[in-house]
């Protein structure tokens, strides 16, 4: 085997001296010159690491050791911080500092530990094998996702070990989850950035007092003030606006104090519950395959694809599998379908030469049902080139619609050579061989062209 399950004893495994954690100038160091570099770190929370170990000595180790053994030595790629909290438990004298050492030495008093205690390591002799854990735990975070706030707070409830406030949280969290207001919008407000404020706002005493919280007998929150929900979604809209309507600022700065606090609370109107729902719907746009964007106040907080597919990014080139085409075509109906379908990741280049011809056979459809087609000034050619059509939309049709931003994007399409969605690059994609693409170049391709298919394939 390349990697075996190893119990190895603390005096066998050795500090490696490579670690990121350490400075250049510590490669060929001895053991006490890593130990003290480690020990003068507040950052890396030596005594509280010691103290948890100890105080979880009776549990099985969770995390083993990652060993290279370079056939001498038996040397710690992953798990140095740790080793070294084990080595001061099995001899405090490792380390020169008074108050530690005396800390270490009434840890140690607790456990049975020395230098032959048996930690659990995944040993091997190739070396690349094991700083491929390395690369998976600190260039990849182990592929683990942090719990965020209500996350810690259920698990504290579940525990036993909640607080009056954690089940306070709790509830407000799953009557925000059942609030009529677009998906994402709630996932924001109990997300990273916004959370700790939105907690503050709505769980300190003037909240408690105007909302006239209490707790049942069955450990449940219950909201007495009828008006609450109404007024939870001006507080959302609000602290996701970053401001009030009167256009005062909200953020953690001025709710940082119980009387500004107050102050905001007591501004809070359920009548402006209906302004929200106009400013939702104002400030929503949807794309041509059903998407929403939500874009909120002047701070353009982007919260967008509700009722899109969950999945990050999809397979083909949109988003949305259910909704039909838009118009009435079948060949454009087989074309979407394909674009739809087809792995872009895997055949960005079959992809992208099909989104030009999906773009082409759009103008001409949208052209001929208008009765344009015919008067499109046309070179020497049959029928007008895409250049040619593109350039009679952007002359005629935007202007009609009044959108500068459009014309600018779409005459852009026609002039930067060099961008994927450029009519000169998916020129070249089709007839030069020194020219592929990859997936990115596909997806920012159709990100540019989108306005354009919103005005020819949605066209009464």
């Amino acid at each position: 085997m390349k990697i075996e399950n190893k119990k190895l004893p603390i005096k066998e495994l050795i500090l490696w001296d490579e670690n990121a954690r350490f400075p250049d100038k510590y490669y060929n160091s001895d053991e006490k010159e890593l130990i003290k570099y480690f020990v003068s770190k507040p950052e890396f929370k030596i005594k509280k690491f010691a103290k948890e170990v100890v105080s979880q000595f009776h549990l099985p180790q969770l995390e083993k050791l990652v060993v290279w053994n370079d056939e001498e030595n038996f040397i710690v790629l992953e798990g140095n911080r740790r080793l070294t909290v084990y080595k001061l438990l099995s001899n405090p004298e490792l380390t020169e500092s008074i108050s530690l050492k005396n800390y270490i030495h009434e840890l140690k008093n607790e456990i049975n530990i020395d230098e032959n205690f048996l930690l659990e390591c995944l040993v091997t002799k190739d070396k690349e094998l094991g700083l491929e854990y390395i690369d998976r735990k600190h260039a990849k975070g182990n592929n683990e996702v942090n719990w965020q706030e209500p996350e810690r707070r259920n698990y504290n409830l579940r525990r036993g070990n909640g607080t009056i406030n954690d089940t306070i949280t709790n509830g407000i969290n799953n009557i925000v989850k059942g609030l009529d207001l677009p998906e994402r919008m709630k996932e924001d407000i109990l997300g990273k950035g916004h959370v700790t404020t939105f907690y503050r706002a709505i769980t300190t005493t003037p909240a408690k007092k105007k909302y006239m919280y209490r707790i049942t007998e069955d450990g449940e929150l219950k909201v007495d003030n009828i008006n609450f929900e109404d007024e939870l979604k001006v507080v959302i809209y609000q602290l996701l606006n970053k401001s009030d309507f009167e256009g005062n600022k909200l953020n953690s700065r001025t709710l940082n104090k119980t009387e500004n606090i107050e102050s905001f609370i007591q501004k809070i109107n359920p009548k402006d519950a209906k302004k929200v729902e106009i400013e939702i719907q104002k400030n929503t746009s949807e794309n041509l395959f059903g998407g929403k964007t939500i874009n909120i106040g002047n701070n353009n907080i982007k919260i967008s694809r509700d009722k899109i597919s969950s999945k990050n990014t999809p397979t083909g080139l949109f988003y949305r599998e259910d909704v039909p085409f838009r118009i009435d075509s079948s060949s454009l109906k087989i074309l979407y379908e394909e674009l739809k379908n087809i792995p872009v990741k895997t055949y960005p280049n079959a992809t992208h030469d099909l989104l030009r011809s999906f773009l082409e056979c759009s103008l001409a459809f949208y052209l001929k049902k208008n009765k344009h087609y015919d008067k499109i000034s046309k070179s020497n050619s049959h029928n007008p080139k895409l250049g040619e059509m593109l350039a009679y939309i952007i002359n005629k049709k935007c202007k009609e619609i009044n959108d500068n931003n459009l014309i600018s994007t779409l005459k852009s399409i026609k002039s930067d050579y060099e961008k994927p969605y450029s009519l000169e690059r998916m020129h070249m994609i089709n007839h030069n061989e020194n020219f592929v693409s990859v997936e990115r170049d596909v997806r920012a391709a159709w990100s540019k062209l989108e306005p354009l298919f919103k005005i020819i394939l949605v066209n009464k």
